[in-house]
């Protein structure tokens, strides 16, 4: 039997033995009966974490419950009791319930709506504006007014985050001035996995059926360990179906030559719930100017499904979810002469680099009340990616191509890990002074591929983690929390860290928080060397791990009428880091005194961010919103501490507008999107090996869009235009190249102008 065969095996067996296990944890909670529902009076739909109090008539203390995701709580009274039922953007309910009864309960929208619920770091699902985190949510209403089909696209437009592109490893992203690896996305909890030079392609994640983003902005390392210093950004996918069966088709076209489709199925039945989606999208390839045949932007496609199983067993929900992608991408190379000897005439061929993307996730999930006082939430997720590339070379006369004979043309990498994961909170409401959560977080990643020093490498990190929730009096509450780790590769220290929140009045809400930071270097910056026709990036197996102290400080003040809604955000950030690990531009002089530009990661001496932001939200009658927003952002960063000039801040501003209107007459809904970004400082290295800043211009962002439904909402038109101002390439000064694969003076950010359609169809 092969090694292979071996490895498939012994992975099926402890996929199995995991499943297994879960389901069986799943049939020891009971059922629940009588229950009390709570639905949305407009459109009949469950209203999820809604807050219910519950009080005897006789007296006694008022018990406390959340609906689950089916409006759901159990009806635990033993006497004739009061209910008083609330959720943001409803009417509070009250009424009374009897022992014994099975009742539903409709709750009236209210007019304005400016929280959510949220998920990400908390004990139970909990509202935004009562989470002890700054927590940012956009909904897929948000999305959908942008017309965002990626993450990429939806994640431009916030303040705090730079984002950049390379035209064939797609686009990357800063948060609060870090990014890379310590940035970590989730998808329903399961890390994504795949980075290429220290970054997700954000380009790679459709939003189709995306119900929410939450994007934590500072340490999170406490709750999710390694890669969440400057924060985590958690997609949570649909898994809702208010009717029996429902469908839908999305269309999307771009002037630019994209053009995707995309679709999905609910069924729901019983405790029942299946959801299945999947899409393809194409793109043609896009340069400015005329490159003949070399594109700037590189021709794509990419197709997508995922299968999710959703059953409610008593207060909990299981949910089975399998995710799939899969991503082409063709790398045309620059025509080159070249002459046939044998038949005596001359003809242009070219290398062409082929290079082919799998991602495949796998999750089980256990979430739900245990009693009446516990929730827990169990996740277990197996991930694996694959990067094949290949090189052909192709003769433009004759339009036949054949392989490459350089082994070096070709390369295979592959990397899976599992994630095990879980925590206990102790839930109730009524209890004024004391809560906790205790938790374990195990991450076991693998790669294996040519460019892998030794072929394989593997590391190895487990942690259990806790924190507590102090509450000495109703307004404010106090959340220590401390994570123990082992790491196969490196020394884990202890990461403490504390969070308040301070309720000053109905309208005042202020948070602090300080974390400390930890994250071992990844297996790609240790041992992978990532050559191909546009990059040269060198893995360095003596990075040493990167350590912070983070600080965040946050204040909240809104007010509401029932015309009116008007929120204000003021927030600071302090971020101090040691050994930062950057991924940097080397010039590298040949023996013929050629010139050679790679990327190599490299330890910082000294690295801090800090800035300010303030956001502005106002919205009226339902109709009219608007949010600006304005940060202020400064980064040190010092790769030599004796060299003097390096040893001061860099500072860029970045502004933000949001904007939509519904016109009432015609049913035509405005939506505009803008974004500053000033100029920003960056790092290089030169051939002597010194460090050097060079500068990246600043640009101006703005998208309109205009849509409609019709039919009632079955049908929902959108059409709009991106990249109003038609930014191409930034400008760079100071330095001798401005990107991780160019070698000029300027770096791609977007592909310019575009016209857009979508049409959504719901069957």
């Amino acid at each position: 039997m092969t090694l292979n065969r071996l490895k498939f095996r012994k992975t099926v067996i402890l996929r199995t033995a995991l499943f297994s296990f879960l389901l069986m944890t799943v049939g020891l909670l009971q059922a629940q009966s009588p229950h009390i529902t709570i639905l949305d009076k407009k459109t009949g739909e469950p209203v999820i974490y809604a807050n219910v109090s519950l009080e005897s008539l006789d007296g006694g203390k008022p018990r406390y419950l959340v609906t689950n995701d089916e409006g759901i709580i159990p009806n635990i009274v033993t006497t004739k009791s009061s209910i008083a039922v609330s959720f943001v953007g409803y009417h509070v309910l009250r009424d009374t319930v009897m022992p014994g009864q099975s009742r539903i309960f409709y709750l009236e929208p209210a007019i304005l709506n400016m929280e959510g619920v949220v998920i990400t770091g908390q004990y139970t699902p909990e509202r935004s504006d009562k989470s002890i985190y700054k927590i940012k949510v956009i909904s897929k209403e948000d999305m959908a007014a942008q017309a965002a089909v990626n993450l990429q696209e939806v994640l431009s437009t916030q303040l705090n985050v730079k984002m950049t592109h390379d035209a064939a490893l797609g686009s990357k992203m800063k948060l609060q001035g870090i990014g890379g690896e310590n940035v970590k996305i989730l998808v329903d909890g399961v890390p994504v996995i795949g980075r290429m030079n220290g970054d997700i392609d954000l380009s790679q994640i459709s939003t189709s059926n995306i119900e929410r983003i939450e994007i934590v902005e500072g340490p999170m390392s406490v709750s999710y360990g390694t890669n969440a210093l400057a924060g985590v950004i958690n997609l949570i996918t649909r898994d809702v179906v208010a009717d029996k069966t429902e469908a839908q088709l999305n269309t999307y076209a771009e002037s630019v030559g994209q053009y995707n489709i995309d679709g999905n199925v609910g069924l729901y039945k019983g405790k029942n719930t299946v959801l299945v989606s999947g899409g393809r999208n194409f793109f043609d390839g896009y340069s400015d100017d005329d490159t003949s045949r070399y594109l700037q932007w590189k021709p794509k496609r990419q197709a997508f499904g995922e299968i999710k199983y959703k059953r409610r067993i008593g207060d909990a929900n299981l949910r089975i979810a399998t995710r799939y992608f899969d991503e082409y991408v063709l790398d045309k190379g620059t025509p080159q002469l070249a002459t046939d000897t044998a038949a005596g005439y001359y003809y242009y061929k070219a290398r062409d680099g082929h290079c082919y993307t799998t991602r495949w996730d796998n999750s089980i999930a256990l979430t739900g009340m245990v009693g009446n006082q516990k929730y827990i939430d169990v996740m277990a997720a197996y991930s694996y990616y694959n990067r094949e590339r290949r090189t052909t070379l192709k003769n433009l006369a004759t339009l036949s191509e054949q392989p490459s004979a350089s082994t070096a043309d070709y390369d295979t990498t592959r990397f899976d890990a599992w994630t095990f994961r879980g925590t206990l909170s102790r839930f109730r409401m009524d209890t004024v002074t004391f809560n906790y959560q205790v938790g374990f977080d195990i991450n076991l990643e693998n790669g294996e591929g040519a460019k892998i020093d030794g072929g394989t490498a593997g590391i190895q990190d487990y942690a259990v983690f806790g924190s507590v929730k102090y509450r000495p009096w109703s307004s404010l509450t106090l959340q220590p929390g401390l994570r123990a780790a082992y790491n196969s590769k490196y020394d884990a220290p202890l990461t403490p860290s504390i969070n308040v929140l301070y309720e000053m009045s109905d309208r005042w809400t202020v948070r602090a928080s300080y974390g400390r930071g930890f994250r071992a270097p990844s297996l790609k910056e240790l041992y992978l060397d990532f050559v191909d026709l546009n990059h040269k990036i060198f893995g360095s197996d003596s990075l040493k791990a990167e350590h912070s102290n983070s600080y965040q400080l946050s204040f909240a003040y809104y007010s509401q009428t029932e015309k009116v809604a008007f929120k204000i955000e003021p927030d600071f950030f302090y971020n101090a880091m040691r050994d930062k690990i950057d991924l940097l531009p080397k010039t590298v002089i040949g023996n013929n005194n050629d010139t050679t530009e790679v990327w190599v990661y490299t330890n910082a001496d000294a690295f801090e961010t800090y800035g300010g932001r303030l956001n502005v939200t106002y919205r009226h009658k339902g109709i009219f919103s608007l949010g600006f927003g304005a940060a202020y952002i400064g980064i040190y960063n010092v790769f030599d501490a004796e060299v003097e000039e390096d040893n001061k801040f860099y500072y860029y501003p970045e502004y933000a507008l949001n904007a939509t209107y519904d016109h009432r007459l015609t049913g035509v809904r405005l939506g505009v999107v803008y974004k500053y970004t000033g100029e920003v400082t960056r790092d290089r290295i030169t051939s002597g090996g010194s460090t050097e800043k060079y500068t990246e211009a600043a640009y101006n962002m703005l998208d309109v869009t205009l849509s409609r439904n019709f039919f009632g909402e079955r049908v929902m038109l959108s059409v709009g235009a991106k990249n109003i101002f038609d930014v191409t390439d930034l400008k760079t000064t100071g330095g001798t190249s401005g990107g991780v694969h160019t070698g000029g003076s300027s770096m791609p950010i977007a592909w310019g102008r575009s016209l857009f359609a979508a049409l959504k169809f719901k069957l």
